[in-house]
């Protein structure tokens, strides 16, 4: 690779490089989700370390009927599985195509990569790989133990918008549309625009210059 590449260790600081001087954009580094398997490097924040003996497997490209239940089920055939859980988007739940099995014994977890490997299920090709402890990030069973709940966002921001507002909400709310009509006004006179409109401020609630009387009798009026 080094006399193919030249100066580059290896084909992928070639292309970066390459892209780096052609002017495109870095992409921004974050935690990811799926360990690169392909990296010796010990991960930062291991698994805790009571998970002693037990064995970590990746499994790729699940079949997306493939739940939770139904993947239990299947990998419970070659051993105690302590937990699972499958990687879910936040916004719809649905599968990301990927999980991570944390079986009791590591003995079980490396004959499960090494079977499960290239192994069709369901018309999906699985790709199955054993993780090393030290390359395990400790919060990748995080919620494995509970259900994953959808969110309904949709109906939650239809209540949201849908509610009554109190008296306190839609005066800040009218403040708010007569702020930006105020800028929207200044922009055409910047403009050089001589426009007159009655906008929010014609119809706008103003408040009330009548003064009001408690209707309760005065404690003295009583007495005497």
């Amino acid at each position: 690779i080094n006399a193919e590449y030249g100066e580059f260790q290896t084909y992928q600081h070639y292309f970066i490089q390459i892209n780096l001087r052609m002017g495109k954009r870095k992409l921004k580094v974050t935690t990811p989700d799926v360990i690169p398997l392909d990296d010796n490097t010990a991960v930062p924040e291991p698994v805790d370390k009571g998970t002693k003996g037990t064995g970590v497997v990746y499994v790729g490209h699940i079949p997306k009927s493939f739940q939770e239940e139904e993947m239990r089920r299947f990998f419970e055939q070659f051993g105690n599985i302590l937990k699972l859980r499958i990687s879910r988007s936040k916004k719809s739940s649905e599968s990301k195509g990927y999980a991570f099995i944390l079986f009791e014994n590591e003995e079980v977890a490396r004959i499960v990569a090494k079977t499960m490997n290239d192994y069709i299920l369901c018309g999906r090709l699985l790709k199955c790989q054993f993780i090393p402890k030290n390359r395990v990030h400790r919060d990748t069973f995080k919620g494995s133990n509970r259900v994953f709940k959808k969110i309904d966002w949709q109906a939650r921001s239809k209540m949201q918008r849908n509610k009554v507002k109190t008296v306190e909400e839609q005066q800040q709310a009218v403040k708010r549309l007569l702020k930006a009509e105020k800028k929207r006004r200044r922009k055409i006179t910047a403009l050089g625009i001589d426009y007159q409109f009655p906008g929010y401020a014609a119809i706008a609630p103003k408040k009330s210059t009548k003064l009001t009387f408690s209707e309760e009798p005065d404690e003295e009026m009583e007495t005497a």
